[in-house]
């Protein structure tokens, strides 16, 4: 499977180490302990829907202080990302720290663009952060499959189904356009940890 470095040749943005080994400790130990709810998805209709045949993930509620640090660094990052995707951003949506258990996963969407929800239509920039990595075997702190998994990257008619799935690492954050077509393959063992944030 690709490396993150892969996807800086179709301009996606990589930050390896966004956050250091020891903040993505203490964000998974948080929402292990952290009471957590089904994620919903957005429907057009302006009312959100929970279905586990397209979205089946926890989200989960950390300490505000947790929040506030990754928000900081996100808001931080700002200037990076509108030189990089050569858009103005006002800021960012408050981050949701989510664990994928064995069979969750999330289809093929999009998170922003103009077909996409209307309260979304306004998200340029979609950020996922991972707080632990996956591993070909079981292994502790890993996990298998879960992959984020892009599409559309080429613009060749005959590419435009074919996923390219990353390899995540610890505080390893991705950034992308948030029309991008996008999905998480379904977890095979342990437990993926990440934060998702988009910018505005």
């Amino acid at each position: 499977m690709p490396t993150a470095e892969f996807f800086t040749r179709f301009g996606l943005f990589v930050c390896k180490n966004f956050l250091d080994q020891e903040l993505c400790t203490r964000c998974c130990r948080e929402i292990d302990g952290a009471d957590q709810t089904k994620a919903m998805i957005a429907r057009t209709n302006e009312t959100d829907l929970l279905d586990e045949n397209i979205r089946k993930v926890k989200l989960a509620a950390v300490p505000d202080a947790t929040v506030s640090i990754v928000e900081a660094r996100l808001l931080a990052l700002i200037p990076t990302l509108e030189q990089h995707f050569n858009v103005t951003l006002a800021g960012c949506e408050m981050p949701n720290f989510l664990t994928y258990q064995e069979g969750d996963f999330f289809q093929v969407h999009i998170d922003g663009g103009e077909d996409a929800h209307h309260d979304h239509r306004k998200r340029k920039v979609s950020v996922t952060i991972f707080l632990n990595g996956q591993a070909q075997q079981p292994a502790d702190d890993t996990y298998g499959g879960g992959s984020l998994t892009f599409y559309g990257l080429i613009d060749d008619p005959r590419w435009l189904t074919y996923g390219f799935p990353l390899i995540s690492e610890p505080g390893l954050l991705i950034a992308f356009p948030s029309e991008t077509l996008h999905q998480v393959l379904p977890v095979t063992n342990g437990k993926r940890y990440s934060i998702v944030s988009w910018l505005f």
